[in-house]
């Protein structure tokens, strides 16, 4: 299964799905008008929202077609709408037995009863959940203790750096470890600087694109939360370490000039673009870039990073999550699906895609660079003693559609951080409420 790179700007801003969080059931994953409907009693449909032909993904449902007997019906991918989709399969009642769900959302649905917990498999098959990543493992666990999602796996963020350009200023390489020593923010900043050349309009980092910067370097700089409550009722970003944390991304732009303008970043992957030309010394970026990176930088090595810290140092992580509808037709089959991908065999079948890191502990210590870069892939899988989470709230969405674009007259050098997350916290709270 490959994440498509135009999924790593969804978390941006969300554009075009204004509205979805208003009816019902908030968005989250689904299908195509054909789509829906059990597979018998020997077997189950599954939908995802990428193409699975061709892909580990599909080697791996085969391998577990042939081991369980069990046929899986593989409905079309839906690749546009796919929120709203999924929403209107689920209200019809014949959903997918397994279906594709967005991270942010799963706290939506499944306040609204549309999910399956999937406690009572676990407990029954007496499941090891410590071969898990703890963090990304518990991440579908709801308030009320039901577990109604199951994560596959995850793509943490790390620092992209390109080595040459480091060399060719005379700049100390970063840490090759799990390590803040010498890798705090002043580090990473005094860096920055030394990389960035006017001149050759190259930049020497970037790191506020997404929401998966806004955990991260609050969590690293001291918060307790970063950018929601626990509970998911508080919007805690624009707390002091938090205000203090996006400025300091912020001022990398507008004061220090050793970030691309924000304007320069609004159309999908720029950054990945001007990181592949050389023109971006460092760059906070997902697992899944690494594919891209691998097809597309021929001319100059490149490697990761753990991202610095000042506090404690943690990354934030996208992940690659599955549901199981409440009104599913065939819901012991589809559970076992899930349990095998998320075993250490069905772990490494999909790490040969290369585009998330497997939850299955074992299955990610398989990350090796086997001659390509980067050279320290491994930092990915490490990356699971180091994990923290965005909290779940009712209403995700809705408070990404407030905050992030009023988040722009900051990018934008206009208005302080502070000033423009106090301004929008009442409405956002109150989107909160769902």
């Amino acid at each position: 299964m490959q994440t498509q790179l135009s999924n790593l700007s969804r978390r941006r801003f969300l554009a075009g799905l204004t509205g979805l969080a208003a009816g019902g059931v908030l968005a989250g994953c689904g299908g195509n008008g054909n789509a829906g409907g059990g597979g018998g009693k020997n077997g189950l449909t599954f939908l995802n929202w990428e193409q699975v032909k061709g892909n580990p993904l599909e080697q791996a449902i085969q391998a577990f077609e042939k081991e369980s007997g069990t046929k899986v019906t593989i409905q079309p991918a839906v690749t546009t709408e796919y929120d709203t989709k999924m929403r209107t399969l689920i209200a019809g009642g014949s959903p997918p037995d397994v279906m594709r769900i967005n991270d942010d959302f799963v706290r939506g649905f499944s306040t609204q009863g549309a999910l399956l917990d999937l406690n009572p498999y676990i407990e029954k098959d007496k499941l090891d959940t410590s071969a898990f990543a703890k963090e990304t493992y518990e991440f579908p666990k709801q308030p009320d203790g039901s577990h109604t999602a199951w994560v596959l796996g995850y793509e943490p963020r790390l620092i992209f750096y390109n080595a040459d350009l480091f060399k060719q200023a005379g700049v100390p390489l970063p840490p090759t470890t799990w390590s803040p020593d010498g890798w705090t923010w002043a580090d990473f900043g005094d860096r920055a600087k030394k990389l960035t050349d006017p001149g050759k309009k190259q930049y020497g980092a970037l790191v506020y694109l997404d929401t998966g910067y806004e955990q991260t370097f609050t969590v690293n700089h001291g918060s307790q939360t970063g950018i929601f409550s626990q509970d998911g009722t508080k919007f805690t970003l624009p707390d002091a370490k938090e205000v203090e944390a996006l400025q300091w991304a912020t001022d990398l732009t507008c004061k220090d000039k050793v970030q691309p303008p924000w304007s320069a970043l609004q159309q999908d992957n720029a950054e990945t673009q001007m990181f592949a030309q050389g023109k971006l010394a460092m760059m906070f970026a997902t697992f899944g870039t690494v594919p891209y990176l691998r097809t597309t930088v021929k001319d100059f090595t490149w490697d990761v990073a753990a991202p610095p810290a000042d506090i404690e140092q943690k990354t934030e992580s996208s992940v690659i999550v599955f549901c199981i509808p409440k009104k599913a037709k065939n819901p012991d089959q589809a559970w076992e699906l899930l349990k095998y991908l998320a075993s250490e065999e069905g772990g490494k079948t999909l790490l040969q895609g290369g585009a998330f890191t497997p939850i299955n502990n074992k299955a990610a210590a398989e990350l090796a660079p086997n001659g390509k870069m980067p050279e320290h892939i491994g930092l990915f899988a490490e990356a699971a003693k180091h994990l923290t989470a965005t909290n779940q709230t009712k209403n995700t969405l809705g408070a990404r559609e407030l905050y992030r674009p009023a988040l722009d007259q900051a990018y934008n050098c206009e208005k302080p951080v502070g000033d423009v997350l106090s301004q929008i916290k009442p409405q956002v709270e109150n989107a909160l409420k769902g």
